[in-house]
């Protein structure tokens, strides 16, 4: 799999796109994996020597995964979709389009059902994408994308990280 290491122009791009959460600065280096994986790196390798270490192994990624940047084939736009590693990444920046679950919501997120959007939360008028909190405020659990005209949210929580039992 080709690995692409980000410029400055196509970083700042990733980053106008998640500036709708409140992020304005990513100080990691940013790969591409795919067409459409974005994933950070922080550690010591310099861009050669990661490329270089790609062109005598067989490398699939470099970094942690924390973002999804693909075009949607509906309405023909750039979307990109934080992670739930990304979420945790850039924690301290995000302060926008965050929508706090209620406990009984929180417990259908965690079965990786969509959850129906209650009078006080559908106010924020948000589109498209949006950070999904906790019921107890403290923690980011996951991103989710607004649908059915803000009514509901569409949950993005992988197969491995739901809840089969209701018992934790």
């Amino acid at each position: 799999m080709k690995i692409e290491i980000l410029n400055k122009a196509k970083k700042k791009k990733i980053i106008q796109n998640l500036e709708e959460f409140g992020i304005k600065k990513i100080p990691e280096l940013l790969v591409r994996t795919g067409r459409e994986r974005i994933r950070a790196y922080s550690g010591s390798l310099s861009t050669e020597e990661i490329y270089d270490l790609w062109r005598i192994l067989p490398i699939e990624g470099v970094g942690l995964y924390v973002a999804k940047d693909a075009i949607n084939k509906k309405i023909g736009k750039q979307e990109t979709r934080i992670s739930l590693d990304g979420l945790h990444t850039w924690k301290d920046q995000i302060t926008q389009k965050i929508i706090t679950l209620t406990e009984e919501q929180e417990e259908e997120w965690f079965k990786g059902k969509n959850i129906e959007l209650t009078d006080e939360q559908q106010k924020e008028n948000f589109e498209g994408f949006v950070i999904i909190k906790s019921s107890d405020k403290k923690d980011f659990i996951g991103t989710g994308k607004i649908g059915d005209i803000g009514k509901t949210i569409y949950a993005f929580l992988p197969k491995e990280r739901r809840r089969k039992s209701q018992t934790i």
